[in-house]
């Protein structure tokens, strides 16, 4: 091994690494340490949301995405298709299974209803219209009320005549700021290419959070608007989008060493939680949720294996729930093996002795970390119930009923008092909820995992039950033959009958003999009183909470950034290997010769066509000159989380250089305590993405697209 490559190994990664899921505005301030790091572009353009590169950042909801064509082409990652592909696949064409490369423009494939491309157009700091009229005695209850008629009127004034137009206010530091953030729909997305299962997921969940890692977990959609540029439904005669920004490939990739960023929107982390939290989490909740997920997975794995059909519909379900389950075990061993608890115990115990060494700061800081305990114990004996019941609401046909159910009441009331998710303007979204569901629902496993959920809601202490629920089921006979009275030609297995149920009035519903509508109305008669507390148990944090980030911010004295909550951040890093066990090493990159040599059975079931142009990639344009091969996949020190999934990986001068999927095994914990020395970030190689359109699947048409044609003196 050269001493240069040992050196990039075994430099301290807190000297690469910039913890921190930061917000663009924040980056001009921390220019210099950008420019230490590697950043050749100004940090005035990153702090730009709107400009260069950031510009082309977008979301699908639930992954992140990017654009990489003046054309409407955007790349994320495979796994974040799933769902598309399965809307697309049945017993005829498992299009999870075998992908799907479009031969051109006009065989792209519309993903479903409910399907979008949000672009962020504008973000505006609305604190002070958030917290007005805000006092420090104003109660709970008030002002959880007050910040949300607040956000709703914002949100409606936003959108108002701009059905295009999507609108949310974010909160950051638990209530203390507020933006703004507004959103183009684009609501026509169309699949272009994803390869196959056996590339997207290579290695299954054997290698999912694993290094080495040799994955091709990508996949390329296109955003379509009508003919004069307005954000439309799907239709024929849509065009494609043209983004204001889109980004440029750099076919060199990324090296060792070299400074990288991401930026994407991740979900949720947890760095400013109590260390009674973090305890909380990996004693119980953490091993409660492996049991659940393990039971799930048994139950889809057995109805996926009768039938193709079943397997169609239950992959990308089962691959989420392995996915949460693998996450959780790998949140509880590294609590059990590091001591992040120990650490996070440690470093409340510094910040309480500073609190307690000035009376000022004891009088404000001491009652807030007291009653944020006392609330969480609470909230700790209502976990094991609160969770078997959202499980519950989960499953399709209840999930379906008790929409409608909550979606009839909160009609009786005026639009801005409705509870989020009710309004008016969540109407177009639940419909297409419903339409989705004929292509993805598969009964015959949910009616087993509703069996599993009702028995062990069952065996909880009769206090912790919802009484309601279960005194249905007993007047049904039990849970049987309960199950046989719902599955019985349920009229909600049809879109009309789903359909119908949205436009019911809460006395039609009431009057209801559908077993699904009655159980719905049983679920929320324990489910009302549950929000009201929660209203006021959010607005005591919201009260609590931006002191206690405050009384951390003044112990610090440091540059901190806010908890991931699913709005644009950019982490920063290099790529570089780490050591996960005592004696081993890390390589930062691995190669097609590696992905070769893990070929056999499934999940390493490499495709035929794969295996033979890997037999000349050594020969490939697409070769990294320092390993002799084409790089699959590569590490990072970046901070990421999930909701980064699909997140473009950028170069010192913002330019595509591959896509973030995962992170490493050994630093999942890093959602609660970020570990420089542990903590990497899996991605893949932009050349192994165009190795795979090039000399696998010949995919020239959309090489040309990316700029990537024939090499000089190639044919085409």
């Amino acid at each position: 091994m050269s001493v240069l490559l040992l050196g990039l190994l075994l430099s301290a990664s807190a000297a690469h690494a910039d913890e921190g899921m930061w917000l663009p505005e924040q980056l001009p301030h921390r220019e210099r340490k950008l420019r230490d790091l590697g950043l050749t572009l100004d940090a005035d353009e990153l702090g730009d949301p709107m400009g260069s590169p950031l510009g082309s950042i977008v979301t699908l909801g639930f992954c992140s995405a990017s654009f990489i064509s003046p054309d409407g082409l955007v790349a994320t990652n495979h796994h974040c298709v799933a769902d598309y592909l399965q809307y697309l696949s049945d017993a005829d064409q498992d299009r999870n299974k075998d992908g799907y490369l479009a031969p051109d423009r006009a065989g792209e494939l519309w993903v479903g209803p409910g399907s979008e491309v949000q672009v962020v157009e504008k973000i505006t700091d609305v604190t002070v219209a958030m917290l007005s009229g805000m006092r420090r005695r104003t109660s709970d209850s008030t002002r959880e009320r007050m910040v949300a008629l607040q956000e709703k009127t914002l949100v409606a004034a936003c959108e108002r005549d701009r059905p295009d137009v999507r609108c949310q206010v974010a909160s950051y530091w638990g209530g203390a700021e507020y933006r703004l953030i507004e959103k183009r729909r684009l609501r026509d997305v169309r699949l272009v290419y994803a390869p196959p299962e056996a590339v997207g997921q290579y290695g299954g969940e054997v290698d999912n959070w694993m290094w080495p890692r040799h994955g091709g977990d990508f996949a390329f959609l296109r955003a379509y608007v009508a003919p004069d540029g307005a954000a439309a439904e799907h239709a024929p005669e849509n065009v494609p989008y043209k983004p204001p920004q889109h980004l440029t490939l750099n076919p060199e990739g990324a090296r060792p060493g070299d400074f990288v960023m991401v930026a994407g929107y991740p979900g949720s982390t947890y760095r400013y939680q109590r260390a009674r939290q973090m305890r909380f989490a990996r004693d119980q909740a953490y091993p409660f949720r492996i049991d659940l997920y393990e039971a799930m997975i048994g139950i889809l794995n057995d109805h996926a294996s009768r039938s193709d059909e079943a397997r169609a519909r239950l992959t990308a379900h089962v691959g989420y729930l392995e996915n949460g389950r693998k996450y959780a075990q790998g949140m509880l061993d590294g609590f059990s093996k590091s001591d992040v608890v120990a650490r996070k115990e440690g470093a409340e115990k510094e910040l309480l002795g500073w609190i307690g060494a000035d009376p000022k700061r004891l009088r404000r800081y001491g009652p807030v970390l007291d009653e944020l305990d006392q609330m969480q114990a609470v909230e700790e004996q209502e976990y094991r119930s609160d969770a078997l019941v959202g499980w519950l609401q989960g499953i399709d046909l209840l999930g379906a009923a008790y929409t409608a159910w909550r979606l009839a009441h909160e009609s009786e009331k005026p639009d801005l008092l409705r509870d989020r998710g009710y309004q008016e303007r969540d109407r177009e979204r639940l419909v297409r909820r419903m339409e989705r569901l004929d292509k993805t629902m598969w009964i015959a496993s949910d009616r087993d995992v509703m069996a599993m959920l009702l028995s062990r809601i069952a065996a909880l202490p009769p206090n912790q039950q919802p009484a309601p629920v279960m005194a249905l089921i007993a007047e049904w006979g039990g849970i049987d033959p309960a199950l046989e009275r719902l599955h019985t030609t349920p009229a909600l297995a049809s879109t009309e009958g789903r359909l119908a149920l949205l436009s019911a009035t809460p006395a039609e519903l009431a009057a209801s003999t559908d077993p699904w509508v009655q159980l719905a109305g049983a679920l929320d008669a324990w489910l009302a009183p549950r929000r009201d507390l929660d209203k006021a148990r959010k607005g005591a944090r919201l009260r609590l909470q931006p002191d206690y980030v405050d009384a951390l911010r003044n112990f610090t004295d440091g540059d901190l950034y806010p908890d991931a909550n699913g709005t644009l951040r950019v982490t920063v890093g290099r790529v570089e290997g780490y050591a996960p066990a005592d004696g081993l090493l890390a390589l930062p990159q691995t190669t097609v010769a590696g992905m070769v040599d893990k070929a056999g059975a499934w999940p390493f079931d490499a495709p035929d066509r794969v295996l033979q142009a890997a037999a000349r990639s050594r020969q490939s344009r697409w070769v990294d000159p320092a390993l002799g091969d084409v790089p699959v996949d590569f590490l990072t020190t970046l901070d990421t989380t999930g909701g980064n999934s699909g997140s473009a990986t950028l170069d010192s001068q913002g330019r595509l250089v591959g896509l973030i999927f995962d992170g490493n095994y050994e630093a999942m914990s890093a959602d609660w305590v970020f570990d420089p020395v542990l903590t990497r970030s899996i991605h893949v190689d932009i050349r192994y993405m165009l190795w795979i359109l090039d000399e696998v699947e010949h995919a020239d048409w959309i090489l040309d697209e990316l700029g990537m044609g024939p090499a000089q003196g190639e044919t085409p």
